[in-house]
């Protein structure tokens, strides 16, 4: 077993003990008595706009694969359907891994290439989750001048972190930069890191690729207002989950809960629906005074009917398009290969 697997289970079992520790004087009949408080009259609409968020989904990527005829959103939307799904159960983000390799595979077309749409899109992702936990801080805590100006402060770096990117790209010199950064990892003594990068610099052009719709302002525009719809349907779907408990609460809510349980997908776990996520819905909810029982319902419930949306359409195509589980396992050994050079 490796020193990251290792680690990832110690996060997972951290987090395990911190949740068992929050909620230890919960009783059975507190427990049981929240899940009874669901409501299922906007089940309908939460299934619909869910699987209406994957199709904006295919529509977003296409236009990061600057709408290249041979893909169509309906399809793109079925791949990224499969590859969430993937990422439900398998560890290391292989869902993204196999998004990359099967639509090389099937349309014969660069991986790396591919690949860099994927980054491109999960960039576009964080940069909508920043500014949704941003509006909500800023309708929760108008009046807090500190937290204020720490939101500035980390909206001023993150900005000028986008900025960076983008002329990094623009000027092609995405070489120079990774050959900065093995120099330093060098330097700092982190060698194994710096092999990392080092390899990752070898496929740069073909990765690079992948980031061309940066220089069509109009397919750039098309994939931004996509991800702006997809979010605030996001936001709008868990607004929606939140009711379906009863509770009347503002939809400033719904932004802290999707910003917060997004930003816990990206902790090392076992599993990104369980552990940091209902710990994450324990901050969110927390703020406006929602008791312990019921959050701990409406963070079990929520992942599950995700989970469960994903698996039902996830399964068919992943069927249909032919894919076995040994590719995905050979796709696993390239990850950790390339992880371990």
């Amino acid at each position: 077993m490796n020193k990251k697997k290792i680690f990832t289970i110690l996060v997972t079992i951290l987090f395990l003990a911190f949740l068992v520790y929050i909620f230890k004087d919960m009783s059975a009949e507190e427990f049981f008595s929240a899940f009874k408080m669901f409501s299922f009259k906007y089940l309908f609409w939460i299934v619909f706009l869910y699987y209406f968020t994957m199709y904006l989904r295919g529509i977003r990527w296409k236009a990061l694969l600057m709408d290249n005829p041979k893909y169509s959103n309906w399809h793109l939307g079925a791949v990224f359907v499969v590859g969430s799904m993937l990422n439900s159960f398998l560890p290391a983000r292989a869902g993204d891994i196999y998004r990359a390799y099967y639509l090389g595979e099937n349309k014969q077309e660069n991986k790396m290439k591919i690949f860099g749409s994927i980054i491109l899109e999960r960039t576009q992702d964080g940069i909508s989750v920043f500014f949704i936990l941003l509006f909500g801080v800023l309708f929760y805590c108008k009046n807090n001048p500190v937290i204020l100006s720490a939101i500035y402060f980390f909206g001023f770096v993150f900005i000028g972190s986008m900025i960076a990117f983008y002329l990094i790209f623009k000027f092609n010199k995405i070489d120079i930069v990774c050959q900065k950064i093995e120099e330093v990892l060098e330097k700092i003594y982190l060698k194994k890191l710096s092999n990392v990068v080092k390899s990752l610099n070898k496929h740069a052009n073909s990765f690079m690729e992948g980031f061309e719709v940066l220089d069509s302002w109009k397919l750039s525009l098309k994939s931004a207002v996509m991800s702006a719809l997809i979010w605030g349907l996001e936001c709008y779907i868990v607004f929606l989950v939140l009711a379906s408990f009863n509770l009347n609460l503002p939809f400033s809510a719904s932004l802290f809960v999707i910003s917060l349980i997004s930003f816990s997908a990206m902790l090392p776990s076992t599993s990104i629906f369980f552990g940091p996520y209902q710990a994450a819905y324990l901050i969110a909810l927390g703020i406006y005074g929602v008791n312990k029982s019921t959050i701990l319902a409406i963070s079990l419930v929520h992942p599950v009917l995700i989970v469960t949306l994903l698996t039902i359409v996830g399964i068919y195509y992943l069927y249909k398009f032919n894919f076995s589980l040994d590719k995905i396992k050979e796709v696993q050994e390239q990850e950790r290969a390339t992880n371990e050079i």
